[in-house]
């Protein structure tokens, strides 16, 4: 009985197996069907056009992405690079898959022409494109004009209170900046929670004491803590270089750099309507790819004469961060102290 149902398997499976090659012997080759075929080669003509749908949807790109319209041309260099992303992509999963489809090419493009090499981030899809046409200087400039900053007469402190959103908690927060200095006190649920950097350490209070980053460690935090409101606030940038972008459908004049002495690149975009600053794009190297922070500046009050960015919206792959502020008002006394570590 039990040799009968060997026999059986055996024969159904052999049976199955002849019927699977007469079906793909008599299907036409994708090099048969087409023109100039590499990638595809061997493959059954019906499996090519789903698979160029699959590339499409993967990159949210049509057609003459990569083709002209002689679809068998190598004209564009998109087509050649399609080649080796797909030899790359079955070399992965034939060595570590076992032939699987598990990386694919919407692993690493997730809906966008370039692959995504960093972690998602809120604002990823407003990168720049950069444009001859968009003259640092003069974007600069603009800015300077829109925010009414008096570079002879900076603002020397600023206070502002409001509310942090931060993990779904809201909390009470006070804010104070002089220079690149700051001091942020949160009144959270479980304690008041101080964070401060002096200009050569950042700090932040534990429930068991004080946390203190030196300056090596801690140079993006201050960067991307800063508060922005005129030209001598941000960053300086070697070599910046002129760009366009779009964001919720408006016109935007970017600049984009290293600043200076890292290797940190900033872009920093403007509003191309009002000049004021919008946004600012933080990527930072680190051995295994690059990290990105945005954050978004609007809600804009003139306070002592210079515009100053009520809402502050941060973006990071740990996580968003909002800060709402009520009021704000400038301080020309402010005690240094502030800022160094809590005692």
């Amino acid at each position: 009985m039990r040799l009968a149902y060997v026999l059986s398997v055996l024969s159904c499976t052999v049976f199955g197996s002849a019927v699977a090659m007469t079906i793909r012997q008599d299907q036409p080759l994708a090099e048969q069907q087409f023109k100039n075929i590499r990638s595809f080669k061997g493959e059954k003509a019906s499996d090519v056009v789903p698979a160029m749908e699959f590339m499409s949807a993967s990159l949210k790109v049509e057609c003459d992405f990569c083709h002209t319209e002689d679809r068998a041309s190598d004209a564009k260099g998109e087509k050649v690079t399609a080649r080796e992303m797909i030899a790359m992509q079955r070399d992965i999963n034939k060595n570590h898959f076992g032939g699987r489809n598990v990386v694919t090419c919407a692993t690493c493009h997730n809906g966008h022409p370039h692959p995504i090499n960093v972690p998602p981030v809120e604002g990823l899809d407003a990168r720049p494109r950069r444009s001859q046409d968009v003259p640092v200087e003069q974007v600069l400039a603009a800015y300077g004009k829109a925010s009414g900053e008096d570079a002879s007469h900076p603002i020397e402190g600023l206070q502002l209170r409001g509310t942090s959103l931060e993990h779904g908690e809201k909390s009470g927060f006070e804010a104070t900046y002089m220079g690149k200095n700051y001091y942020f006190l949160t009144h959270a649920s479980k304690g008041d929670q101080k964070t401060g950097f002096n200009g050569s350490m950042l700090w932040f209070t534990l429930p068991n004491g004080v946390q203190r980053v030196p300056l090596q460690y801690a140079e993006q935090f201050a960067n991307q803590s800063a508060l922005l409101y005129g030209p001598s606030t941000l960053p300086k940038l070697d070599n910046p270089s002129g760009a366009t972008a779009k964001i919720a459908g408006r016109d935007m004049l970017v600049v984009s750099g290293f600043i200076a002495g890292e290797k940190t690149r900033l872009s920093i975009y403007f509003d191309k309507q009002t000049g004021l600053l919008t946004r600012t794009m933080f990527s930072y190297p680190t051995i295994l790819g690059n990290i990105v922070q945005t954050n978004d500046f609007s809600d804009y009050r003139k306070v002592g004469g210079v515009q100053i960015p009520m809402t502050v919206s941060s973006h990071s792959a740990e996580g968003d961060t909002v800060h709402r502020f009520t009021s704000a008002k400038v301080e020309k006394k402010i005690d240094p102290a502030i800022f160094d570590p809590a005692k």
